[in-house]
C-alpha cells in the first residue's frame, strides 16, 4: 500500500508543478494604454479592449472645435459639419486620430460594430469619402442601413 501512496504523491506533485509553471502564465494581461497590443483575447476581453481603444481621446478632437466634440464613441456618430470638415480632415488632425482609434478597434475586435450599426470599415470609408473632397461634412453611419430590420406596426 505504501507504494500507491508514493505514486499518488508523485503524481500530485507533478500536477502542481505543471500548474505552477504553465497555467499561471496562461492568463493574458490586458494592456489598457495600448490595447492593440493585446493578443488572443477571449470575447469579454476583446469588448473591454475595444472600450480601451475608444478611451484614447485626442485633445484636437475633444476641444479643437469649440463646443463640438468629435471624439469617437461607441455610438459611431461623427456628424462632421461642412464648416468644420476641412479642419477635421487636415493632416495630423482629428481624422487621423479617429483612423488610429478605428485601427485599434480592428486589431482587438475585428467584428466590432457601433450602436448605430456602423462597422469599423463603414467609418473608415465615411472619413475617406468625406475628406477626399476637402471635408464637405459627413456623418458616420452604416452605408448599408441598419443591420437590424425594424418591423413597422
Amino acid at each position: 500500500m505504501k507504494m500507491a501512496s508514493d505514486r499518488q504523491r508523485q503524481f500530485l506533485g507533478g500536477a502542481l508543478l505543471f500548474i505552477a509553471l504553465f497555467l499561471t502564465n496562461a492568463t493574458a494581461i490586458e494592456n489598457k494604454k495600448y490595447p492593440a497590443g493585446n493578443q488572443n483575447l477571449n470575447p469579454t476581453q476583446a469588448w473591454r479592449s475595444s472600450e480601451y481603444c475608444l478611451q484614447n481621446v485626442s485633445t484636437t478632437c475633444k476641444t479643437g472645435f469649440g463646443t463640438k466634440n468629435y471624439s469617437l464613441t461607441y455610438k459611431g456618430w461623427l456628424n462632421v459639419t461642412a464648416e468644420e470638415g476641412p479642419r477635421f480632415c487636415e493632416a495630423g488632425g482629428c481624422a487621423d486620430h479617429t483612423r488610429s482609434v478605428l485601427l485599434c478597434l480592428k486589431h482587438v475586435k475585428r467584428d466590432y460594430w457601433f450602436a448605430n450599426a456602423a462597422t469599423v470599415q463603414d467609418l473608415y470609408d465615411t472619413i475617406d469619402e468625406g475628406c477626399k473632397n476637402g471635408g464637405t461634412g459627413f456623418t458616420g453611419i452604416s452605408k448599408y442601413g441598419s443591420h437590424w430590420k425594424v418591423k413597422s406596426k
